[in-house]
């Protein structure tokens, strides 16, 4: 059943739920990147409906949706294709549309709620906006809003569109502020143009952003950032190392989950342990905290193999991290993304070797695998993003003075049974 949500994020001018195209076109790995993302919030999607959200042809769309069958990433069915944790039946495909807006399966749960469900959270002082805004209504009393919060965050993606919404609830809720939501392209979309449109929005208090690591468009955001005069708070991203500039950030402790990953799969019995890597704005951390482990490793642990920037929909590559798997003899691997983690839990099973049975697997970022895969994962927490990313950015208000902070958050391990002890230990 295709799932629905009340919840509705900014959508300007009717907008579609996609970055606009760049001139050339999408590459194939970007719309396989967007198709995989729209999976997350429909569990149907449709050859025409794809071929005209991404300017392209009802071939080329049938072309990716194979690659991506293939690689074990989605359920082909005709006229379009499924998520794999959809329980749609395969020929109802054809009469679903897809629906166009962002933010679609975010749950709307109200901020109350989710803190009750975070009780060791640090929640705000609710006097920490009062020296922003002297005389302002007390928060949650339903009066005038104190402002608005710029939010400017990547699009499609796995988890931002759950960040954007708990950002809301939390800035409604606990501040009394209202939040604008523009989305960002990964690739050559310059971010500049979108920052000078926001930065227009009447009562613009304050900015959010996870900036691109595109070399060809990131040098100007942070420039840009560099010169606002309003606030900022960037999620998730580091600014260029000789930028003589400051700013306020929030970051999942990547690092730390590697550590969480490799205890783990050591309390089980593992020793020889391979990591796998895609291509993403957090890749990098993952693999510094693996070095570093790797550096400081016990007698016992031994590096199987190090690989990265493999793709998810490239059969070579997952075709790599499984032949390396087998060849080295490593009885278990941590790879990210997930779907990176489920195309190879695949290839594994095409040559005869099961997760967890034969081989333990850890993915990080696991947002899509509770599906046919369940798979122990490292999940970044969207709503401790949302709720520092808003306490750094209202401190930052109330005293513009104030020292530079950074705040990082540990991952979360989740365990779904796909670590077991190995069949012979060394």
């Amino acid at each position: 059943m295709t799932k629905h949500s009340d919840v509705q994020q900014d959508n300007p001018g009717n907008q579609p739920g996609l970055p606009t195209p760049p001139p050339q076109g999408w590459l194939p790995a970007q719309r396989r990147d967007m198709i995989l993302n729209l999976l997350l919030r429909d569990d149907v999607v449709r050859v025409p409906d794809l071929a005209r959200m991404m300017s392209t042809t009802e071939i080329t769309i049938r072309r990716d949706l194979d690659a991506l069958s293939k690689a074990g990433l989605i359920r082909r069915v005709r006229g379009g294709a499924l998520s794999l944790n959809s329980t749609e039946a395969a020929p109802e495909a054809e009469e679903k549309p897809i629906r166009e807006g962002p933010g679609a399966s975010v749950g709307g749960a109200s901020t109350h709620s989710m803190l009750e469900s975070n009780p060791d959270n640090d929640l705000y002082s609710v006097g920490s906006l009062m020296s922003v805004s002297s005389g302002a209504p007390a928060i949650g009393s339903g009066q005038t809003s104190r402002g608005t919060i710029g939010v400017v965050l990547p699009e499609p993606s796995f988890f931002w569109p759950a960040v954007t919404e708990h950002i809301r609830q939390i800035a409604r809720d606990l501040y009394n502020m209202d939040i604008v939501a523009r989305e960002t392209s990964y690739e050559d979309y310059p971010e500049t143009g979108i920052l000078d449109e926001l930065s227009k929005t009447d009562h613009l208090r304050g900015i959010i952003v996870a900036p691109s690591i595109n070399p060809a468009i990131a040098e100007a955001t942070w420039r840009w950032l560099a010169d606002s005069p309003l606030p900022v708070t960037v999620l998730e991203r580091e600014p260029p190392l000789w930028s003589d500039h400051f700013i306020d950030s929030v970051h999942t402790n990547h690092p730390v989950g590697v550590r969480k990953a490799l205890l783990h799969f050591r309390d089980h019995g593992h020793t020889r342990i391979g990591l796998a890597l895609g291509y993403t704005p957090t890749s990098g951390d993952i693999e510094l905290g693996w070095r570093l482990m790797m550096q400081d490793r016990e007698d016992t642990m031994e590096e199987a193999f190090l690989l990265t920037g493999r793709e998810a929909y490239e059969a070579d590559d997952v075709n790599d991290i499984a032949d390396a798997i087998i060849r080295t003899g490593a009885t278990a691997v941590l790879v990210h993304p997930d779907y990176l983690s489920i195309a190879v839990a695949q290839a594994l099973q095409q040559r005869g070797k099961h997760v967890p049975q034969d081989v333990s697997l850890i993915s990080i970022d696991g947002y899509t695998t509770p599906s046919t895969r369940p798979l122990t994962v490292l999940r970044s927490s969207e709503f401790d993003l949302a709720q520092s990313a808003l306490r750094l950015l209202t401190k930052r208000m109330g005293d513009r003075a104030r020292q530079t902070e950074h705040v990082y958050i540990d991952p979360r391990l989740i365990d779904r049974g796909s670590v077991t002890r190995p069949h012979r230990e060394s």
